[in-house]
């Protein structure tokens, strides 16, 4: 079974990304860390205990990888909501049930940041799966409570999430194979689009692209 864990902005850079959600949402979301095994940083906030909003970006501080960054980042060319995430406690299951349908969703890759520790799917080349519009998996391997719990409390909570995908058949049978609870939205479409509902402080409300 597989539930919501979070969503991702990507951006050319942090400042870039940064930029792109206050625009969408007045908000400021602070810096979180970096990922050394990928080359990459972010920045942070709770949706709630246990989901949350991440903006990562290649950072030029770091040396590049030998290997491919993830969500696709050595492509990125602009900002925008590219990869919805989902967790897991059995990431070696969920991937070998997606391939049982004709869905790589890569590999388990073990991967650390200061005290956290999780295992991550990531194909070969970092590309999202089913032309972005599956979900990647994640599994905390970090005892105790989930690490959104720690995050900065902006106000903002996720309401609805929709996909848009040419793809839609196929993903509403990934979700159905991996035992997704509440799924998102899905519609049949020409291109993957995401899009998240957002609830703001002083009742305000958001479209995050």
């Amino acid at each position: 079974m597989i539930t919501f864990d979070h969503l991702a902005v990507t951006a050319p850079s942090l400042p870039l990304g940064l930029i792109h959600v206050q625009a969408q949402t007045g908000l400021v979301l602070p810096k979180g860390g970096e990922h050394p095994q990928m080359a990459t940083h972010n920045a942070i906030c709770r949706f709630s205990d246990s989901t949350y909003l991440e903006i990562i970006t290649p950072n030029p501080e770091a040396e590049a990888p030998a290997h491919p960054r993830w969500f696709n980042l050595d492509h990125v060319t602009h900002s925008g909501l590219s990869a919805w995430i989902v967790r897991t406690d059995d990431i070696e299951r969920c991937i070998a049930r997606a391939a049982e349908i004709g869905i790589n969703l890569g590999s388990a890759t073990a991967l650390k940041r200061d005290r956290l520790q999780w295992r991550f799917s990531l194909r070969d080349d970092g590309t999202v799966p089913l032309g972005g519009a599956a979900p990647l998996i994640i599994q905390w391997d970090t005892k105790g409570s989930h690490p959104a719990s720690n995050m900065p409390d902006l106000g903002m909570e996720l309401t609805k999430l929709h996909i848009t995908t040419p793809r839609a058949k196929e993903l509403h049978a990934l979700l159905d194979c991996l035992g997704m609870e509440n799924p998102p939205e899905i519609t049949q479409g020409e291109h993957t689009k995401i899009t998240a509902s957002l609830s703001l402080p002083r009742s305000k409300e958001a479209l995050l692209t």
